[in-house]
């Protein structure tokens, strides 16, 4: 349920006061004889209605879940993961990590019998999510045939990963992403280690990690040999911290999702005149459709926009929508981040 009801103190106190002023009116109308309108009583009075954004944000993380087993695997195992998110919902809390474990008999009866899915190839595909690098689900019993859940931390560090994956690839090049994915799987690197694993030239792997490392990607801890923290006695160790990184691409998200919302202010403040234009065009436009009139009508108003407006709105056009996409992109990025983040606290 995505709205929820709640009762505020004092409503109570609040009713009686009405019904009080309703048998006043009644009165005055019996004793004066004249024909008077009684309050009304709202059969919802004292009930306040707000927005479970706990449970909202629960769909649209569970579908995002969902979209990476689909890209991942195929729509079919993209079915059985929701099966069972749908299945343990109202057992589980919306800020768990894990899911409630189901059976997986109780999978097979919850799943869309428009799949027609055996129960040998539904155990088949719990199996394959289970022995799965990512982890998707995790066994957590024999009884029932099997009890499955979802270790909802494990995929949301997983989606947050493959987020600042792209990042690093779009921001720094392939290398650095073979660097930062080495980085990852290693933990602590130096810096000859990471030449030698990712296969990279020395020049280049101290140019490619500082670079990281000045943008925040990747930290480094110093742990020196000797009391003095010499630079030759010291080990210099590369890491990643994910956590750090991710407050860090959250902000920067933020800054984004503020200069997209200025440059569609800033379009719309310089194209007014010929927004404005447009608008009042379109409508006269549907008013004539609406009253019966004929195409020549509607084309001669059409006709008051100039060639010259019309490819200037055909381009305040294509950049709205790459706006709303970009937007739309960075509110996912922002999403998959925050969730990751409150994951871990």
């Amino acid at each position: 349920m995505y709205i929820t009801v709640a009762q505020l103190p004092g409503n109570k106190r609040r009713r009686s006061n009405d019904a009080d002023e309703i048998g006043r009116n009644k009165k005055m109308k019996t004793e004066s004889g004249i024909a008077q309108d009684s309050q009304e009583v709202a059969p919802d009075v004292g009930i306040y209605w707000t927005v479970n954004f706990n449970r909202f944000h629960q769909h649209v993380r569970d579908q995002t879940i969902v979209d990476a087993v689909s890209g991942r695997v195929d729509k079919i195992a993209a079915e059985v993961v929701r099966t069972i998110l749908r299945v343990s919902e109202l057992t589980t809390d919306p800020g768990a990590m894990m899911t409630t474990p189901i059976s997986s008999y109780e999978v097979f009866q919850a799943m869309p019998k428009e799949l027609n899915l055996p129960k040998q190839t539904l155990d088949q595909y719990l199996k394959l999510l289970a022995d799965d690098q990512l982890e998707f689900i995790t066994k957590a019993g024999e009884s029932g045939g099997g009890m499955y859940a979802i270790n909802i931390f494990k995929v949301v560090k997983v989606l947050c990963t493959a987020h600042i994956e792209s990042v690093v690839q779009e921001r720094f090049g392939s290398k650095c992403f073979r660097i930062f994915r080495l980085l990852l799987l290693k933990k602590h690197l130096e810096q000859k280690q990471v030449e030698e694993f990712a296969m990279v030239p020395a020049k280049e792997a101290k140019e490619l990690l500082y670079r990281m490392f000045s943008e925040h990607f990747v930290a480094l801890q110093e742990i020196p040999k000797t009391p003095d923290h010499a630079p030759s006695r010291t080990f210099y160790l590369f890491s990643v911290n994910l956590n750090e990184v991710s407050r860090m691409l959250l902000e920067r998200c933020y800054k984004a999702q503020t200069n997209v919302i200025f440059r569609r202010e800033h379009e719309n403040s310089e194209n007014k005149r010929v927004l404005e234009k447009s608008q009042r065009v379109e409508a006269i436009a549907a008013s004539l459709q609406s009253s019966g009139a004929n195409a020549d009508q509607t084309a001669e108003i059409e006709e008051m926009i100039t060639p010259p407006e019309r490819v200037q709105l055909d381009k305040l056009k294509k950049t709205f929508t790459k706006l709303e996409h970009s937007e739309l992109q960075l509110d996912q990025t922002v999403f998959i981040l925050n969730s990751f983040i409150h994951s871990v606290l």
